[in-house]
């Protein structure tokens, strides 16, 4: 976990504390420091400690080492009840992991597939703007999972999770356009999300973004490929203000 993924998820989580930002502060760099230090596991048991004391961030960050096995034995099982408290209190990203939770199931923490309960966490982080929370509200609402079947409502959440730069949701609006499935065709378009996810992909998504143009090149043509890439940066220039 980089500083700077650190000091999002504070700056996050500081918004739904009951507590001055200046005590969540000093609790939270206090792990901080030690994480940065090397001292990775040294870090997790002060945010152990942090995390008993009602700290969302510190739940969320323990939670996610868990996960990641960074500092901490992994583990799936362990992970959940941090995720869980720091859901509870309001963390977008944490309500995210816990409708993953459902959404897959998992076996080690002994948690059935539920896509009922998942839409439920899902529809929480989608409300507080979560990108990665409309990407799977726009799937489950399209495929009818733990909701009624609407392409209309699916495509409503993917294209608010488009405006939030979601790698993911760029691929499957350029999939859904490429082949028409569900919406008129509009090839232009496709090319226009496709060159979006190759313009915010990074190294954790670049595979699926080739995979996927491999999978729909043949539906684009060289001038509708042409006109998505202007498609693609007018968007940019309305829509990328950071």
């Amino acid at each position: 976990m980089p500083r700077i993924f650190l000091r999002s998820i504070f700056l996050q989580s500081a918004i739904v504390l009951p507590m001055t930002i200046t005590a969540v502060y000093a609790d939270f760099d206090r792990g901080l420091e030690l994480y940065q230090s090397g001292d990775a596991a040294g870090a997790a048991e002060e945010w152990k400690l942090d995390a008993e004391n009602g700290n969302v961030i510190a739940a969320f960050l323990v939670g996610h080492m868990y996960k990641s096995g960074n500092g901490l034995t992994k583990s799936t099982r362990l992970a959940f009840p941090y995720f869980l408290q720091a859901a509870q209190r309001g963390h977008s990203d944490a309500q995210v992991e816990i409708g993953l939770y459902y959404y897959n199931g998992d076996e080690e923490a002994d948690i059935d597939q539920n896509y009922l309960e998942a839409a439920n966490w899902f529809d929480k982080a989608a409300l507080q703007f979560s990108g990665q929370a409309q990407y799977y509200l726009g799937v489950m609402h399209r495929e009818g999972q733990g909701v009624a079947r609407d392409r209309i409502e699916g495509l409503r959440w993917l294209s608010l999770s488009a405006n939030k730069f979601y790698v993911p949701t760029y691929l499957l609006l350029a999939e859904i356009y490429a082949k028409g499935d569900g919406v008129v065709e509009e090839p232009a378009k496709a090319a226009m999300y496709l060159d979006l996810a190759r313009r915010y992909s990074d190294t954790s998504n670049r595979g699926a973004v080739s995979d996927v143009y491999d999978a729909i090149e043949r539906y684009i043509s060289a001038e509708e490929r042409a006109e998505g890439r202007l498609q693609a940066q007018l968007w940019v220039n309305a829509n990328d203000k950071r």
